[in-house]
């Protein structure tokens, strides 16, 4: 029978091979850290792949936990209906010597009836108090924990809450094979949720932290970020020349995986960049996502149907035609962690599958206060790395400097704005640019003026994409 899964794809693929039969799994932490969410989670995706689950509580009242649950996207009520997923209240009791018997005897007998292939004990915590530092007592709850981890030769799920934050695994530490240690803690009004796997007989990790959110009908949602040992090199087999032959002569072409950085400090003349981009896409039938961390959605469609205009000397793009190559969407990082914003980046990669990805300022932004300096590079370099394995073409615009993007840049431009030229439909700006292996050179005025007479050259030739 294969592994065991937690239910998250992304946490599978960190454990290994590590929830295989007979495993004992302790999910440790504090106080509302997630830990019923994950055993829940474990308890209800195996079932849904006909594997018994036995959910053992202490503490949670059954209908209480169905509810919560259910609002995450697990209905455990219909998993008991199929007799897939049994619930079983456990009394507390004061006397060590009774808790243990008893807790021995009705875990017995339910497993003999049901044959479950999971077990979850939620939680070992009151048992664990009430025997206190009794050697012996602790010793007999022990050997109870593994035999019954033997007898259903399945997963066996233990939660654990940690006081404090604190470790305080101890014994129970000791003789699991999985540790899963999760923590929270709140960071300007938002809920930063992290788990640690401690512990993974049989199956090293490579990370050993992640982070990680509760949605609502969603469950466990995990910011897994992308680790690449390689650093990628664009293709260059595949080269998309600029409509402009002035600005393929200096600039030279776009290939797939290669990283643009534009400082722009005033971000004056945008509109003209997105614009410029929207026409490449429409020439070479390619997909442009646009994400935005300062202008709005609304304001750039505006802002690219203007600076097509001024572009084309009055050729107009149709709402069809826009929404064919160019989707755009705008993250306010006041709302994100910065592992949640690198979330949404890959997911709307995977749903939309660009060629070109523009950034308007640099990706991940999020509330950086939460994670360290250093932290915050290794994730923008390596997501800026993995748009490079996916051959993805990335244009980043920023209006300051950012050493580690540009380090990183295959090619680097500067816009410095001048005054607004008043005979011709461009702006009046100076453009310095550095090709990486290159020596710098300038984008004239007069390149713009060129430009823009070979765009609307070009555009005859995709005049039925068009319209004026």
């Amino acid at each position: 029978m294969s592994n065991f899964t937690t239910g998250v794809a992304e946490l599978d693929s960190l454990l290994g091979n590590a929830l295989s039969e007979g495993t004992l799994l302790l999910i440790a932490g504090c106080l509302g850290s997630g830990k019923t969410t994950l055993a829940s989670s474990i308890c209800y995706w195996n079932a849904l792949k006909g594997r018994k689950c036995l959910y053992i509580s202490l503490q949670e009242d059954k209908d209480k936990l169905f509810r919560n649950v259910r609002n995450l996207g697990m209905d455990f009520k219909e998993l008991e209906d199929k007799n897939l997923l049994r619930f079983i209240k456990l009394p507390l009791m004061i006397s060590k010597e009774s808790i243990i018997d008893t807790f021995s005897r009705i875990l017995k007998d339910t497993i003999t009836s049901f044959n479950p292939n999971v077990l979850v004990i939620d939680s070992i915590t009151p048992i664990l108090k009430v025997i206190g530092n009794d050697i012996e007592a602790r010793a007999t709850l022990q050997n109870t924990l593994i035999e019954f981890s033997k007898l259903i030769n399945g997963l066996t799920v233990l939660i654990h809450e940690v006081e404090g934050g604190g470790d305080g695994l101890g014994d129970v530490g000791f003789v699991s094979d999985v540790v899963i240690f999760t923590s929270c803690k709140v960071v300007n009004n938002l809920v930063l949720r992290s788990m640690e796997i401690r512990k993974s007989r049989g199956s090293p990790t490579r990370i050993a932290k992640i982070g990680f959110a509760i949605e609502e009908g969603e469950g466990i949602r995990v910011f897994l970020p992308p680790l690449l040992k390689e650093i990628p090199a664009p293709d260059y087999t595949k080269p998309h020349k600029h409509p402009c032959k002035s600005l393929d002569r200096k600039i030279g072409s776009i290939y797939p995986g290669e990283l643009i950085f534009i400082l722009h400090p005033t971000l004056a003349y945008i509109d003209y960049i997105l614009a410029y981009i929207t026409l490449i896409a429409i020439i070479y039938r390619g997909r442009v996502l646009v994400i935005s961390y300062i202008i709005p959605p609304q304001h750039m469609i505006y802002g690219i149907r203007r600076g097509f205009e001024r572009i084309t000397a009055g050729v107009s793009i149709t709402e069809e035609l826009l929404s064919n190559y160019v989707r755009i969407e705008g993250l306010n990082p006041s709302a994100y962690l910065p592992e949640e914003s690198m979330y949404e980046v890959l997911k709307l990669l995977r749903e939309y599958n660009p060629d070109l990805i523009v950034f308007i300022g640099t990706p991940p932004l999020g509330i950086t206060s939460t994670i360290t300096e250093a932290d915050y590079k290794d994730l923008t370099m390596n997501i800026i790395l993995y748009l490079k394995k996916l051959r993805i073409a990335t244009l980043i615009i920023d209006d300051h400097d950012v050493e580690l993007v540009k380090s990183l840049s295959d090619i680097y431009i500067k816009v410095k704005s001048t005054s607004r030229s008043k005979v011709f439909r461009v702006p009046r700006v100076l453009v310095e640019v550095v090709r990486r292996g290159e020596a710098p050179y300038t984008v004239t005025l007069k390149d713009f003026i060129l430009c823009a007479k070979d765009v609307r050259k070009t555009l005859k030739s995709v005049k039925e994409s068009i319209t004026k």
